[in-house]
């Protein structure tokens, strides 16, 4: 007969559904991401609205929707534009609306906590500094002074806030001591430098300030993808298994990236 002991060891292992324990969660030291070659490269000024606001996937993976925006001097949002991109590769194709399914896909990436945990949650900081300053959120190529026009915020934006006070505001997003935006004169925009995976992955991603794309797990530990500069929009798809972003390639040009994740 099996021993009281062996017994017990048994049942530890399998749950009284009868059903094999589930293994432990994966980490960011065990998760592999391997990016692709680009899906498509596109210049801005060929779509309408210059500016890059959200990256979402479609249920069934096949496509990815995009929206640009115009901004006001005051860089809240003038008008939007919606584009689909087939996952596949092809250009983005301009529809009317939103489609429903970006609509309820962004709200869970770009939340403020976790879909898995809500105190696993992105704290947000503000504070003002007197100064000179021409800045945008972090991993745009105006951040921290720079004059470029083709990032996630306008030159003609910041000029009208800046030009609004001599103060210089300052917002940080901060999780699990990890910095996931920053934003000088500017509002945040939610998920345009992170995006949380969907219920049940357990990671965030995220654009650290150098603009190199992370990844992050619970227990707050963070593996940096060293291929990835200047990202932007980083989107999980649905179940967990790839990871699309923007990538700027020059002044006025995005490549959609797709990298897979092993975990």
């Amino acid at each position: 007969m099996m021993s009281t002991l062996l017994l017990s060891c048994v049942l530890a292992l399998c749950p009284a559904d009868g059903q094999a324990a589930q293994a432990p969660p994966a980490t960011a030291a065990s998760i592999v991401v391997t990016p692709s070659a680009a899906v498509v490269e596109f210049d801005m000024r060929r779509l309408k609205g210059p500016l890059v606001r959200q990256l979402a996937w479609s249920p069934d993976q096949t496509e990815l929707y995009l929206q640009t925006y115009e901004a006001n001097r005051d860089a809240s949002v003038r008008n939007t534009f919606h584009y689909v991109i087939p996952v596949a590769g092809g250009a983005p194709r301009q529809v009317d609306t939103p489609p429903s399914w970006a609509v309820a896909y962004f709200q869970w990436k770009s939340g403020q906590a976790s879909p898995d945990d809500p105190s696993w949650k992105i704290d947000v900081t503000s504070e003002r500094k007197i100064q000179s300053a021409t800045a945008t959120p972090m991993g745009g190529d105006l951040a921290r002074g720079g004059v470029d026009t083709g990032g996630g915020i306008s030159a003609e934006a910041v000029a009208g806030v800046a030009a609004q006070s001599g103060n210089v505001n300052i917002y940080s997003m901060v999780l699990s001591g990890e910095v996931v935006g920053y934003w000088e004169n500017h509002p945040i925009v939610p998920g345009l430098t992170f995006g949380w995976a969907p219920k049940g992955v357990g990671f965030i991603a995220f654009a650290d300030k150098s603009g190199q794309l992370a990844v992050m797990d619970r227990g707050g530990k963070v593996r940096r993808i060293d291929s990835t500069k200047a990202v932007t929009l980083p989107a999980w798809s649905v179940d967990g298994t790839r990871l699309a972003y923007l990538e700027k390639t020059a002044r006025t040009t995005y490549a959609l990236i797709v990298a897979t994740i092993a975990r």
